[in-house]
């Protein structure tokens, strides 16, 4: 009897599920070294299909590794740049036990160009996070999990295998045209890494909501049912910091809706902005004014 107690959610660090569109980054292809190579098992898998509910997964069956392997089972057309570490990914992922063969779980969307889930590439994370590192936009790949990994994840018997489209890739910082702000605004300077930092202004606080644009960015318009995913330096009129996400990295401000919920009284400033840009709110507030600088980095 086959023994395992299969979870997705245990393999991704996803920051959102949905549909994801972002804009495009990255590093060029010939630099770009993989965590690790392809293998027996790896290699070894072929996909028909064109759907979630068509995937079909042929590979050596009762095959299990020791050490991850990834292999590329069709390349992108556009291979100019690919995935870097802290890249934001949006993926479709499809697990098959590699001894049955059988199907497990696939994402939804798999085979329509459209991401299901959005994780940060990090060479630390799972062998599944780790191998779109150094992949297109466009690749499909084949990623076997180690055997202690796939024991983690309840496959006790053989390896679990991962077929990964990579439907698109983010840097973590806004791009884009450099727009000056309106007269009020604070001014905000970025340090190497992207990281913003705020100058307020020797005025009074603004006594209404305004937001304005400090970098533009080429994606697609934020619509309001749409969950913002993003970096935000908050910090109040007199300068005191009261959030910052960049040490911790992107999350989720959520759609207009969730915006409470999420901490996030920003986010309904950000509809109507294209996804890469730097948006500069300021808010008058009950417990005084506060200054948002919010990179608008996909939206799901």
């Amino acid at each position: 009897m086959r023994r395992r107690a299969f979870s997705l959610t245990a393999t991704l660090a996803v920051l959102s599920a949905g549909v994801l569109v972002g804009c495009s980054p990255l590093q060029p292809a010939d630099s770009c070294i993989s965590p690790f190579g392809p293998g027996p098992l790896s290699d070894s898998v072929s996909i028909a299909g064109d759907s979630a509910s068509t995937l079909r997964v042929s590979l050596n069956e009762g095959s299990s590794v020791f050490a991850a392997q990834r292999s590329v089972i069709s390349e992108a057309t556009n291979r100019g740049a690919v995935v870097t570490e802290g890249a934001i990914v949006g993926a479709n992922v499809a697990y098959i036990d590699s001894v049955t063969g059988e199907v497990l779980e696939v994402s939804p969307t798999f085979g329509t160009g459209e991401g299901d889930a959005l994780f940060l590439a990090n060479a630390q994370s799972s062998a599944i996070v780790a191998g779109t590192l150094c992949a297109a936009v466009g690749d499909t790949l084949a990623i076997a999990l180690s055997a202690d990994e796939s024991a983690a994840m309840g496959m006790l018997d053989g390896s679990l295998v991962t077929v990964v489209e990579v439907v698109s890739a983010n840097e973590p910082r806004a791009h884009g045209a450099h727009r000056l702000l309106p007269s009020g605004f604070p001014a905000v300077a970025i340090n190497d890494q992207g990281q913003p930092g705020v100058v307020l202004p020797p005025q009074q606080a603004p006594s209404e909501v305004r937001s304005a644009l400090r970098i533009e960015g080429t994606g697609d318009i934020v619509a309001a049912d749409q969950s913002v995913i993003g970096n935000v330096l908050t910090v109040s009129w007199s300068g005191a910091e009261l959030k910052n996400t960049w040490p911790q990295g992107p999350q989720s401000f959520g759609t207009e809706e969730q915006a409470v919920q999420a901490g996030a009284s920003f986010r309904s400033q950000l509809t109507g902005y294209p996804v890469g840009s730097q948006v500069v709110v300021i808010e008058p507030g009950d417990g005084g004014a506060t200054v948002s600088v919010v990179d608008i980095l996909a939206v799901a």
